[in-house]
């Protein structure tokens, strides 16, 4: 049961693609990280004529992380901070032909290398794996609290949302009932003034 679990939550922190981009093309994937997680990856493309920028993309400033060029493999690593929550991570293709390239991003406890770990403490693969299993529940949890942090964001912006939609409908209503009102009494006047009423 718990080998079926670490496999599925496995998937949810990797993600690994190929794709091609045409000559002086530049593509963009985005990535929401949680907090305080270690992020580890690569990039592999059949030309080194190529840039990859990691960054942060804000309203005021755009925080780059990495910047990187010309290199047939690039590998890269950081930690997320404490306030942002979706990276980019963008590829300009700068050779003059079509070129594909292999994304790998890796997060959280698929980053870890527990290699050093299981030397360092003498450790059996039996309990390399529960380690793995200890930081995976840890992962959840903390994932569990974003969420929980995010929802009631998110309930907070609807219920803001909500009475503003409310006070502009009544407001609405006023100034209908406002206009049918004058209406009304111009119509009369105008109809006593041709002496029709």
């Amino acid at each position: 049961m718990l080998f079926i679990i670490a496999f599925l939550l496995q998937g949810v922190f990797s993600v690994q693609f190929t794709f091609s981009l045409k000559q002086k093309e530049l593509k963009c994937f985005g990535e929401n990280i949680g907090q305080n997680s270690l992020v580890v990856g690569s990039i592999q493309g059949n030309s080194s004529e190529y840039s990859l920028k990691i960054h942060m993309p804000t309203k005021k400033v755009d925080n780059i992380l990495q910047y990187t060029h010309s290199q047939e493999l690039h590998k890269f690593s950081f930690t997320t901070n404490n306030t942002q929550l979706n990276y980019q991570f963008c590829i300009h293709n700068l050779a003059n032909e079509w070129t594909s390239y292999n994304f790998t991003l890796v997060t959280g406890m698929d980053a870890q290398d527990f290699s050093l770990l299981a030397q360092k403490e003498d450790l059996k693969p039996l309990e390399i794996h529960l380690k793995k299993l200890n930081g995976l529940v840890n992962a959840v949890e903390l994932d569990q609290k974003e969420i929980e942090e995010r929802q009631s964001d998110r309930f907070q912006n609807v219920s803001k949302i909500s009475y503003k939609i409310i006070l502009f409908s009544v407001i609405t209503l006023l100034l209908m009932m406002l206009t049918n009102f004058v209406q009304a009494r111009k119509l009369k006047q105008f109809f006593r003034n041709k002496k029709l009423i």
